[in-house]
């Protein structure tokens, strides 16, 4: 069976989070960040993280901003000296590493799974997300594990109590039970035909915008099927011209972003397009994904797409595990 590794290492977050909250590392994160300003700072998967922790922390009242690691060298003036939390699953990414010395950081906090890695050795405190070995080339383990420790991270800054131990562990129990539920058996059902598509939009809100990228990115790594994240408001404003009945759109929703999400999910009945949800049931749409608290949903949103991408793949005979034209560090 193609992409044995990247279902194996999808199946072991929920333990991933589990000695996450038995650690300290939010705690450490919490007080590295301060009161910022902070920028963090990756590529690919890790930039999507960075952009999910920016914004839990810009709604906490911290100066945040996510910047493409290979972006540094052009926009580097308003980060220089400053807070750098660099994120990168291997700590090798010669971007990542380019970018801090050209942003000359006075604080650097490496989130990393690599504890002896050469952006750990650089920086002023590493934080090994302890993920354990990933070594099919689409990120699973490192990016939740991340995502984790950021939000709760920025929690802990503004003394909410949402974010806790126990409402991580419940979510790996939620995620957990989905794995051996029938819901995974819709997911399988939902990427056969995901994998017929011509092109697959993912629409999301505040929260939901980053996975979306990032579970746009997983789609066209394990499958190379043609996918897309956007703003739910903003793909009204052009790009849903692209959907027909060759595509598919899903949004990904709560209760504080269904307004926004929903009125591009109505309207893309009229153009055809297949459309299923994640997060929150939207009338009689296909609802895919493990059903958990709010304080971390967006954990169970990130392995939905992740399964939906290893599924995908399978349905459309690509191999997950080994991507053409990609390569990975192993840690």
């Amino acid at each position: 069976m193609t992409g044995e590794r990247f279902e194996r290492e999808i199946r072991e977050q929920p333990e991933v989070w589990r000695r996450i909250a038995a650690s300290s590392k939010a705690e450490e994160l919490a007080r590295a960040i301060g009161s910022g300003p902070v920028c963090l700072a990756g590529s690919g998967s890790s930039l999507f993280v960075a952009q999910l922790g920016a914004l839990a922390l810009r709604r906490r009242g911290i100066a945040a901003s996510a910047l493409a690691a290979t972006e540094a060298r052009f926009d580097r003036e308003a980060y220089r000296n400053g807070c750098v939390i660099a994120l990168s699953q291997s700590g090798r990414s010669s971007d990542l590493l380019a970018a801090l010395d050209v942003l000359t950081p006075s604080t650097t906090v490496a989130l990393t799974n690599v504890a002896d890695s050469p952006l750990a050795a650089r920086a002023t405190l590493a934080i090994d997300v302890a993920a354990g070995p990933e070594t099919a080339v689409p990120a699973s383990k490192s990016v939740t594990a991340m995502a984790a420790i950021l939000l709760w991270s920025a929690a802990l800054i503004a003394g909410h109590r949402n974010r806790t131990a126990a409402t991580l562990r419940e979510t790996a129990h939620d995620v957990a039970s989905w794995f051996s539920s029938d819901g995974l058996r819709d997911a399988d059902e939902a990427a056969r035909l995901l994998a017929r598509c011509r092109a697959v939009a993912i629409v999301g809100a505040g929260y939901s915008v980053p996975v979306a990228y990032e579970l746009a990115l997983k789609m066209k790594e394990a499958s190379y099927v043609h996918a897309e994240g956007f703003p739910a408001g903003e793909f009204r404003h052009g790009s849903s011209a692209m959907l027909d009945k060759s595509c598919a759109l899903i949004g990904i929703l709560d209760a504080t972003s269904r307004d926004i999400v929903e009125r591009p999910m109505r309207e893309a009945e009229a153009a055809g397009a297949r459309r299923f949800v994640i997060g929150e049931a939207l009338g009689e749409l296909p609802l895919l994904g493990p059903q958990t608290g709010e304080a971390f949903n967006t954990l169970a949103w990130l392995v939905t797409g992740q399964a939906l991408a290893l599924f995908t793949g399978r349905a459309a005979g690509v191999d997950s595990d080994t991507p053409r034209g990609l390569t990975k560090f192993l840690a």
